[in-house]
């Protein structure tokens, strides 16, 4: 079995076991899934879901045993990746940079590649995760420079810091939700809807958790995923609230709209580095660089 073939399955579940959408969200069409899944179970001589009607409902218990493997696997092929990338860059003397694909993709989509061809002789390396993992790496020198989600839970005396946003987390709906009439939300308005946001291994995960706990809701998030894309989309057809970065707003579709809260949980991040007497002279421009373009101070 390919990497690729686990990843299609996970995202089969992901997606609750709806193959249209878990074929957009893989980029491939919903004949060529359901091929994978029948030629899977026949080469295998093992059924992985249990059906009603030709439609997939849940898995049998090979195929949750198989579902469990699947993503034991790709955690570690997703770690050596990351060792290999990271000892390549150690042997190139290339700046690290840290920072999550949803901050990479709402604002810094374009400024590396400018940088990149301004500069073309430096070598820049860009790794990206949660924050809590990215805090990691920082402190075992994995990577230069994080970009983090507020708090950065970082010794001000040993990292030097700089908050460079300032923005809210927000929810998004259909635009026919009941949730819809409403122009401001209250966390009490969240009773009852099911949730979807971020995996709980990303930081946002946290803040959205502590919130709900502060304000003693049953509402608890059911849906979780390391894709906004497919977060969103989960909401299309049903009441979910998808709880999500506000910056996602610039993708958004038609069929969406986006409530902010009275009490909004914030959605700061900052750009750390360690303390060092002297840096790497890339290192330190393109640090600087970043501070200079995106700096928000807050007031």
């Amino acid at each position: 079995m390919e990497i690729s073939q686990l990843y299609y399955l996970i995202k089969i579940v992901e997606s609750d076991y709806n193959l249209s959408l878990a074929a957009k969200n893989i980029h491939i069409s919903q004949p060529a899934l359901s091929q994978f899944i029948s030629t899977f179970e026949k080469d295998n001589e093992v059924e992985l879901f249990n059906r009603k009607n030709g439609r997939l409902q849940n898995m049998t218990e090979a195929g949750k045993n198989i579902y469990d493997y699947a993503i034991k696997i790709l955690e570690l092929y997703e770690e050596m990746g990351d060792v290999i990338r990271i000892e390549s860059e150690k042997q190139k003397g290339a700046t690290r940079i840290g920072l999550p694909s949803m901050i990479l993709e709402t604002y810094f989509a374009d400024y590396f590649p400018k940088i990149q061809i301004k500069h073309p002789d430096a070598h820049l390396s860009i790794i990206e995760a949660g924050s809590h993992e990215l805090r990691k790496k920082l402190m075992t020198n994995e990577i230069d420079i994080a970009i983090l989600i507020e708090p950065t839970n970082l010794e001000e005396d040993t990292y030097e810091q700089h908050i460079i946003e300032i923005d809210e987390i927000v929810a998004f709906i259909r635009k026919d939700h009941p949730l819809s009439q409403k122009e401001i939300l209250y966390w009490k308005d969240l009773n009852k809807f099911p949730l979807a946001t971020f995996h709980k291994k990303y930081m946002t995960n946290q803040l959205i958790t502590d919130k709900l706990k502060l304000n003693q809701l049953e509402t608890q998030i059911v849906f979780t995923s390391d894709s906004w894309g497919y977060l969103i989309g989960a909401s299309y057809e049903t009441d979910i609230v998808s709880i999500l970065p506000r910056p996602i707003e610039q993708y958004l579709t038609k069929e969406h709209c986006v409530r902010h809260f009275k009490d909004y949980i914030p959605f700061n991040f900052s750009i750390c580095r360690p303390v060092k007497d002297k840096y790497k002279h890339f290192e330190n421009y393109i640090y600087q660089d970043i501070i200079k373009t995106f700096y928000r101070p807050l007031n």
